[in-house]
C-alpha cells in the first residue's frame, strides 16, 4: 500500500512540474492558431507563407493556400482536436495539429480539416514562437448554406399551381415569400388559401390513403406550406405569370418567417457543433422537393421526392410520425423495375466491428468506441454515411490511413456523414473508429409485443398487490446505438461491454471464455463488470440487454446426423444453449431451457443445420408477453401474475399453446437472422416463416389438433384484416391508424397460411425440399420473394408467379364454393370460384351416413376444377372445411 501511495506522489509531481510547460506551449500554440484563423479571414496567402518555418517547403505552402484561403470570408472559425508529439524534433518542441476550420461566404460555407504541423522556432514566450513546418488538407465540406426568407421580397400568387409527381398544389389567392442562396431560390412560403390533391399511381398506396382519410385520392385545404427545392427547378415548378411583386407588409413576412421557422429545421439540417450554432443547410438534389403543408383537417403532412431513395416518394403525417405512403416514382420503376435489394443502394459494407461500449443502465448512458472495417462497393466512395442516434454525441472519427476525419450530423435523421479527403475506388478497404457517448433510451418493445384490451377480466383485482417488474434495458435494431451502414449489413463482431457489478448482460455473439470479469476501481463502488462477446458468423445487426440475471441452465446440444449439404460457411453440429433469467424467473428460465433445446433439434431436423454456435434465452418480466430475437439470444417477455393486462384477442395469442414465443424467437435465428430480407417488403420471410415453424414445432410437441387450433386462427386473422393491405406492405400495415395487430394478423399469420397452402399445392416432399434449397442458397444473405418462388419452382416443377403475386403482393382473398354430383360410384367434386382466379387449395369434406367424414384435397387453380373421388359409403353430403388454413371466402350455394 505504501509503496503505492508513493508511486502516486512522484507522479502527481511530474504532472504538477509539467503542467506549467504545457500550458505554456498551449499558449503559444493557440496563438498561432489564432493568427491562421484571421489569416483565413482575410484569405491573405502571403500572410499564410510568413508563418511558414524557416526551411519548410513554400511551394507547397504556396499550393496548399491556393486551394484552401479564399476570397470573401466574413467569419471564420478554427478548432484544435487533435495534438501528437512532431516526429523529428525535441520533445515539446514540435507538434502535429488537425484542426477543423470553418469559412463563411454570407449564406455560403465551407468546413475543412487540416493537419497542421508547428514547430517552435523563435523566442519562447513571444507571438513569434511558434510558427508552420508542413500542412495538408484531410477532408472538405464545399457549399452548405445558412437559409433564410428575403424581407425585402414579397408576392402576391393568384392561382398558383405547383405540380410534383402525383401531387397538386395550388394556392388560389395568397402570399408567397422565397429564401435565397447564390444560386437562386432553395425555399418558398406559401400563405392564402390552397388546396392539396394526392392521388398515389400504385393500387396498394391508393388504398393506405384510403384508411387515412377515407377515399384514395386525398384532397383537403391548407393554410400554409414551406417548399424546398434545388435552385436549378424553381423556374419549372413556379409559374412566373401567377406571382406579382408587392411592398412587403410586415404582418405577413412575420407570419410566414414564424413557418419558416418552425419548419426548416426539419429537414436537410445539418449540426456543426462549435463551429457553428446556426442552423446550416444541406442543398436539396435536382429534382428533389419538399413541401410541408399545414391543414386543418390532418395537421401538418409531409410530401417529399428524394431521388436518392429506393422509394423516391412519401407522405408523412407529422404529427402521428405515421407514413401514409410509400413509392416508387415512374422513372425509378423505369429504371430498376417493381423489385429492390437495399444492398444493391449501398456504397460499403461493413465487414466487421469491434465494438467498446461502457453503460450505465439507471442514467441510460453510453460511452462507446467502434472500430468497423469497410469494403467499398460503389465505383467511388467520397463520403461515408453511418447511422447513430442523434442523442450520442460523436467525439472523433479517425481512420488508420488517414488520420482525424471531419463528420457531420443531419439533424433529427440519426445520421453521421463523414468527409474522406481522397475518393475511394471499388473494392478498396479502409479502417475507421467512431468514439460517441450520450443518454440514449433503451428500445421500446417490438410489434411482437401483444397489444392489451382493456376489459374488466384485464384489470387487477383492487386488492390485488402490483408487482414491479425487474428493470431490463434493451438495445437493438432501433436504437442506432453504434455506428453502422445506412441498412442492416453481414458483418461479424465483436462486443465488449462494461457494465454496473450489480447488472448482468447478454448480448449478440458467444460469450468469450473468463468472462465476465471484474474491473476494480478505486472505490468497489467504482467496479466494472466485464463481458467479451464474439459473433464468429455474420450478423444482419448487433444488440445487447441489461437486468439482474441469474444463469438458469447451460446446456451443449448435438445434432443427430449430417450437415445440409452445399452451405457456405461456419457449420455446427452442436449449439450451446444457455438461460439467463431475472432472479424471481429462474423456474421459468430452466423450463424456457429445456423446451428451447428441443425446439432447436425440430427445427435442424427441418433444414439441416444450425447457424449459430451458442443461443441464450434471457427471461426478462414485462406486463405483456412478447420477445426479440437478434442472432444468438432471444429476450422473451415473461407477464408477471399480478399484471392488469390481458391480451387473449390477439393475432399471436395461442391459448393452449404456451410455447409460442419462445418456438417463434427461436425460429428467427434461421428465418430473419441467417436468412435476411432485402427491403421491408419482404419482412415476410422473417415474421412469416418464424410463425409458420412455430405452428410446426406446436404439431410436433402437441399433435394435429393443437395445430388445426393455430391454422384457425391465421386463417381466422389473415382474412379479416386482408383489406388492410397486401402482406408486401410489411412494417406498414396497421401503420397508420397505429393498430400493431394488423401486422401481426398479416406479417404473422396470413404469411404462415400462405406457407401452409403452398405445402399443400406442392406437397410434403417438394415443399419441404425447396425449403431447404431456399435456407441453403440464402444463408447469411439478404434474399426476397423471387428467390423463395425460384427455390420452389426448382423443387415442384410448378409456376408459382401467380401464387406470390397473389398472395403476397395483393390483397384480395378468393371466393369459392363447391357443389356435387354423384356419377356411378364416384362422386364429382365442383369447385368453383366466384371473380378472380387463384391457386388455392381447398379440403372438402365428405359427410357419411354410414362412417366417419373423409377429406379430400383438391387443388383449384382454374376457375371451376372438378375432382373425383371414390365413394366410401352413403353419402350424406359435402362441405368446404375451414381447419387447413385456407384463406378463402366460402360462397353458399348448390
Amino acid at each position: 500500500m505504501l509503496t503505492r501511495v508513493r508511486t502516486a506522489l512522484v507522479l502527481l509531481a511530474l504532472v504538477l512540474t509539467a503542467a506549467p510547460a504545457r500550458a505554456q506551449d498551449d499558449d503559444g500554440v493557440r496563438l498561432l492558431l489564432g493568427r491562421i484563423e484571421r489569416v483565413v479571414r482575410a484569405g491573405d496567402a502571403a500572410a499564410y507563407l510568413a508563418l511558414m518555418a524557416d526551411g519548410s517547403d513554400r511551394a507547397r505552402a504556396r499550393e496548399f493556400a491556393g486551394t484552401e484561403l479564399m476570397p470573401g470570408v466574413n467569419r471564420s472559425v478554427l478548432q484544435e482536436r487533435d495534438r501528437a508529439a512532431l516526429a523529428g524534433v525535441a520533445a515539446g518542441d514540435g507538434y502535429r495539429l488537425l484542426v477543423d476550420v470553418m469559412a463563411e461566404f454570407g449564406s455560403r460555407a465551407r468546413v475543412a480539416t487540416w493537419r497542421v504541423d508547428v514547430r517552435r522556432t523563435g523566442p519562447r514566450h513571444t507571438e513569434f514562437e511558434w510558427t508552420i513546418a508542413d500542412q495538408e488538407r484531410i477532408s472538405a465540406v464545399e457549399s452548405i448554406y445558412r437559409v433564410t426568407l428575403n424581407p425585402a421580397k414579397q408576392f402576391a400568387a393568384r392561382g398558383l399551381k405547383i405540380a410534383a409527381e402525383d401531387l397538386d398544389l395550388t394556392l388560389d389567392e395568397g402570399s408567397v415569400f422565397v429564401a435565397e442562396i447564390e444560386n437562386g431560390v432553395t425555399a418558398v412560403v406559401l400563405l392564402g388559401k390552397g388546396a392539396i390533391n394526392f392521388h398515389p399511381a400504385p393500387r396498394t398506396e391508393r388504398g393506405q390513403v384510403k384508411i387515412f382519410c377515407g377515399s384514395e385520392t386525398l384532397e383537403t385545404r391548407f393554410e400554409a406550406a414551406y417548399i424546398r427545392i434545388n435552385p436549378a427547378d424553381f423556374e419549372s415548378l413556379f409559374d412566373a405569370a401567377a406571382l406579382r411583386a408587392v411592398p412587403v407588409d410586415a404582418r405577413t413576412l412575420k407570419r410566414a418567417q414564424e413557418i419558416f421557422h418552425d419548419e426548416a429545421p426539419k429537414s436537410f439540417v445539418i449540426d456543426l457543433g462549435d463551429l457553428s450554432r446556426d442552423p446550416w443547410t444541406l442543398l436539396p438534389g435536382e429534382g428533389d422537393f419538399l413541401a410541408e403543408m399545414r391543414t386543418r383537417r390532418f395537421d401538418t403532412l409531409t410530401y417529399a421526392r428524394s431521388g436518392s431513395e429506393p422509394e423516391d416518394i412519401t407522405l408523412f403525417d407529422r404529427k402521428r410520425h405515421h407514413n401514409i405512403a410509400i413509392y416508387s416514382s415512374k422513372a425509378k420503376l423505369a429504371q430498376r423495375g417493381p423489385f429492390y435489394d437495399e444492398d444493391d443502394l449501398v456504397d460499403y459494407d461493413v465487414l466487421d466491428y469491434d465494438l467498446d461500449i461502457t453503460a450505465t443502465p439507471e442514467r441510460q448512458w453510453i460511452d462507446g468506441r467502434a472500430h468497423l472495417r469497410l469494403k467499398v462497393r460503389s465505383f467511388v466512395l467520397g463520403t461515408l454515411t453511418f447511422r447513430l442516434a442523434d442523442s450520442l454525441v460523436v467525439q472523433s472519427v479517425v481512420s488508420y490511413q488517414y488520420g482525424r476525419l471531419f463528420g457531420i450530423r443531419v439533424k433529427n435523421q440519426n445520421t453521421l456523414v463523414v468527409n474522406l479527403p481522397q475518393p475511394l475506388g471499388r473494392d478498396s478497404e479502409m479502417s475507421l473508429t467512431i468514439t460517441y457517448a450520450g443518454r440514449l433510451e433503451p428500445q421500446t418493445p417490438d410489434r411482437e409485443a401483444l397489444t392489451p384490451i382493456d376489459s374488466d377480466q384485464g384489470r387487477a383485482d383492487d386488492q390485488t398487490m402490483m408487482i414491479a417488474a425487474e428493470p431490463s434495458y434493451l438495445y437493438s435494431s432501433r436504437s442506432f446505438w453504434y455506428p453502422q451502414a445506412p441498412v442492416s449489413d453481414y458483418a461479424t463482431a465483436r462486443i465488449r461491454i462494461s457494465v454496473p457489478p450489480g447488472i448482468d448482460c447478454v448480448a449478440s455473439g458467444e460469450l468469450e471464455p473468463g468472462f465476465p470479469g471484474i474491473l476494480p476501481g478505486a472505490d468497489p463502488s467504482l467496479n466494472r463488470k466485464i463481458y467479451v462477446f464474439k459473433a464468429a458468423q455474420p450478423l444482419r445487426y448487433l444488440a445487447f440487454i441489461m437486468s439482474r440475471f441469474a444463469r438458469a441452465e447451460t446446456a451443449t446440444i448435438g445434432f443427430p446426423g449430417e450437415v445440409e449439404p452445399g452451405l457456405i460457411g461456419h457449420t455446427y453440429r452442436t449449439l450451446n444453449m444457455s438461460a439467463e433469467a431475472n432472479p424471481r424467473q429462474t423456474q421459468r428460465g430452466r423450463e424456457a431451457a429445456a423446451r428451447a433445446a428441443d425446439i432447436a433439434l425440430f427445427y435442424e431436423s427441418l433444414l439441416g443445420d444450425s447457424p449459430y454456435s451458442s443461443f441464450t434465452v434471457a427471461i426478462v418480466e414485462s406486463d405483456l408477453p412478447g420477445g426479440h430475437s437478434p442472432g444468438y439470444f432471444a429476450m422473451l417477455n415473461q407477464p408477471l401474475p399480478a399484471s392488469p393486462m390481458t391480451w387473449r384477442n390477439d393475432p399471436a395469442a395461442f391459448s393452449n399453446y404456451p410455447d409460442f414465443f419462445l418456438a417463434h424467437e427461436l425460429a428467427h435465428q434461421w428465418w430473419g437472422q441467417a436468412v435476411g430480407w432485402r427491403n421491408y417488403h419482404e419482412q415476410w420471410i422473417s415474421e412469416g416463416f418464424a410463425q409458420y415453424f412455430a405452428a410446426l414445432y406446436a404439431q410436433h410437441q402437441k399433435g394435429d389438433e393443437t395445430f388445426v387450433s393455430m391454422l384457425r386462427q391465421l386463417r381466422k386473422w389473415g382474412i379479416d384484416t386482408s383489406d388492410q393491405g397486401p402482406i408486401s406492405l410489411g412494417y406498414r400495415l396497421g401503420h397508420i391508424r397505429g393498430e400493431s395487430r394488423v401486422f401481426r394478423a398479416l406479417v404473422y399469420n396470413k404469411s404462415a397460411a400462405v406457407l401452409h397452402m403452398l405445402r399443400r399445392l406442392a406437397g410434403d416432399d417438394a415443399f419441404f425440399r425447396g425449403l431447404r434449397r431456399f435456407y441453403r442458397d440464402s444463408r447469411f444473405r439478404k434474399v426476397g420473394t423471387e428467390d423463395f418462388r425460384l427455390a420452389m419452382e426448382r423443387e415442384t416443377g410448378m409456376s408459382l408467379e401467380r401464387f406470390f403475386q397473389q398472395w403476397i403482393f395483393g390483397s384480395a382473398i378468393p371466393r369459392v364454393k363447391v357443389g356435387y354430383r354423384l356419377d356411378g360410384t364416384e362422386v364429382v367434386l365442383r369447385v368453383e370460384q366466384i371473380g378472380e382466379v387463384f391457386d388455392v387449395p381447398v379440403t372438402v369434406t365428405l359427410q357419411y351416413a354410414d362412417r366417419k367424414p373423409v377429406d379430400v384435397l383438391v387443388r383449384v387453380t382454374e376457375q371451376v376444377v372438378e375432382h373425383r373421388v371414390p365413394l366410401a359409403g352413403v353419402l350424406r353430403g359435402v362441405e368446404i372445411s375451414k381447419d387447413d388454413g385456407m384463406l378463402a371466402e366460402i360462397v353458399k350455394g348448390s
